[in-house]
């Protein structure tokens, strides 16, 4: 890392934005064994687009490249809302806080119950939390959700913390390229 400054600073800005707000990013990623893999992947991610971005503003850009760089960076911002918004919904949905009485952590719930999950849920109403203690505890989840349908929820947690995350990102590097480009442009005039 020595020899290249480019990736170092580009390492630092990456470390910067999953460390900004008090590890913001990290602390929302998805629960269980997937919340390292998903922050990683979009750490990971989130340089190669830095990376990229440097690459190609490495000369000083004209007018309208700037303009661009303003439109992406307001695009991607609502991106960033949008899977932001979609991403809270989903983990509102699948996942839920176990043990019901005293939640200690978030688990992965599957996309639909089994039916007699489902019968339980409908006839006495309870939390999902609740319907897993029902059904014997955290070993028993295959009870209350099928496996595929869990793992159909750990796909959707991780593809909405990624496109959260990545869309965040590059919204803070557009808008950091676009300021660096305008600075470098009004020194050279």
């Amino acid at each position: 890392m020595k020899n290249n400054p480019v990736l170092l600073r580009a390492v630092e800005a990456v470390v910067f934005l999953f460390a900004a707000f008090s590890g913001f990013l990290n602390g929302i990623a998805p629960p269980e064994d997937i919340a390292e893999f998903s922050a990683g992947m979009g750490s990971a991610l989130a340089l190669c687009v830095l990376l990229l971005i440097s690459t190609w503003m490495k000369r000083r850009p004209k007018r309208w490249v700037r303009r661009l760089w303003l439109a992406a960076a307001g695009a991607l911002m609502i991106v960033a809302v949008i899977t932001g918004l979609f991403y809270r919904y989903n983990l509102d949905r699948l996942t839920f806080a176990y043990p019901p009485d005293n939640p200690k952590s978030r688990y992965i719930a599957g996309t639909r119950y089994t039916p007699e999950a489902s019968t339980l849920v409908d006839r006495q109403g309870l939390s999902p939390g609740q319907v897993v203690a029902k059904f014997g505890g955290l070993a028993n989840r295959h009870l209350v959700w099928p496996l595929r349908d869990v793992e159909r929820a750990r796909i959707i947690l991780v593809t909405n913390y990624i496109l959260f995350a990545l869309s965040l990102g590059c919204t803070v590097f557009s808008l950091v390229v676009m300021k660096a480009s305008s600075q470098i442009s009004s020194e050279s005039e």
